[in-house]
């Protein structure tokens, strides 16, 4: 027991570790932006308490580089709305308890009104436009409206110059990191489908939901780093000179969403058991077992793929495509038909080719509805 203990205190520790080490440099940016845009507000515009200032810095550039300038923006105009709905309801309502609730519900709801376009991703623009109704009705005697407004697009435009223009996140990296983190997700899943074909483990009716939450979350992070990426190379002179890199990258990687779809094709068929149905042909495991081998391989290379490892990823698309087909069972044909579209977009992944046809697609949304 007592080992067991240590052992999970030190994969506690472990995780901790490596979320700090990925975070550093953005903990260091923010805390330096909301240090920088105290001065500025205090020291050089002169106004007593600026605690706008490095608020608007240190919550838009946080401790993440995706999606910094749209938080920025988004941070700014909730704050701006924020202090114009506090000061007006301030000034007629006055600064109570019911005042309060009443300034927040007005705020929120006008937080929705104007949420349209990137506004309403998210809850960014609603929590800061609240937030900040609540500074200036708790802390009333502080300043005033102009001096919160000033404070805020200071700290917003310090946190835009040094998170954006001058020191960006480096937009291949990001693609690189959550390509290779969707990848570790797919064999980890394959693994799984290929252990239930076996009768090596249990499942119940939540796994497969389970299962297709967690890739659709790397997915939507791999969504977010490329948006990120295809802002940075058009904002940062810096990142300018990427700009064809980042197009490439973000076209090829686009290329994981097919095969993430196939997955969970593979998926729905492995778990057809569990509804009545009969389970995946025995014949298919090998090539399912190759696959998870194949994308674990891919997801633990850093850095560009040698080309002995693209090799075979292409040696093992050929088997798969080529392998004699099962039983002429309906639902088996169809899964051996989504296996090779998963190798085939696997292929194109490390080829950094285009999409796959439509009728493979079609077959796999097929299975999946």
């Amino acid at each position: 027991m007592r080992v067991a203990t240590v052992g999970t205190h030190r994969r506690v520790m472990h995780d901790a570790w490596v979320r700090v080490h990925a975070a550093w440099w953005t903990v260091v940016l923010a805390s330096t932006a909301a240090a920088l845009s105290w001065l500025i507000a205090h020291r050089v515009l002169g106004h007593p308490q600026p605690f706008f200032a490095p608020i608007a810095a240190a919550i838009s550039l946080s401790t993440s580089p995706i999606q910094r300038s749209r938080r920025i923006v988004q941070l700014v105009f909730g704050v701006l709305l924020g202090i114009g709905i506090g000061e007006a309801l301030a000034a007629v309502i006055g600064t109570s308890t019911t005042a309060l609730g009443v300034t927040v519900l007005v705020t929120m709801l006008a937080a929705l009104v104007a949420g349209v376009s990137f506004f309403s991703e998210g809850m960014m623009f609603a929590n800061q436009a609240a937030a900040s109704a609540i500074l200036v009705v708790t802390l009333h005697k502080h300043g005033t409206g102009g001096e919160r407004v000033i404070d805020a697009l200071v700290g917003g435009a310090v946190a835009f110059v040094l998170g954006v223009i001058l020191f960006p996140a480096e937009p291949l990296s990001l693609l690189r990191d959550a390509e290779l983190s969707v990848l570790r997700t797919l064999a980890t899943t394959l693994r799984r489908v290929s252990d239930l074909i076996r009768g090596r483990i249990d499942v119940d009716d939540n796994w497969t939901l389970q299962t297709g939450n967690r890739i659709h979350r790397q997915l939507g992070s791999l969504a977010r780093a490329q948006a990120t990426a295809r802002a940075n190379v058009r904002i940062a002179p810096r990142r300018w000179h990427l700009r064809s890199a980042v197009d490439a990258e973000s076209h090829r990687t686009a290329q994981l969403e097919l095969l993430a779809n196939a997955v969970l094709g593979l998926v729905r068929a492995a778990a057809s058991d569990i509804h009545g149905t009969t389970p995946i042909a025995a014949e298919l495991e090998p090539q399912i077992e190759r696959l998870a081998d194949i994308i674990d391989r891919l997801a633990r290379t850093d850095g560009p793929w040698p080309e002995d490892l693209r090799a075979d990823v292409r040696k093992l698309a050929a088997g798969t495509i080529e392998a004699p087909a099962p039983p002429p069972a309906e639902r088996d044909a169809l899964t051996s038909s989504i296996l090779r579209a998963a190798a085939d977009d696997l292929r194109k992944l490390v080829d950094g080719r285009g999409p796959v046809p439509t009728v493979v697609a079609a077959n796999v949304r097929r299975w999946q509805s």
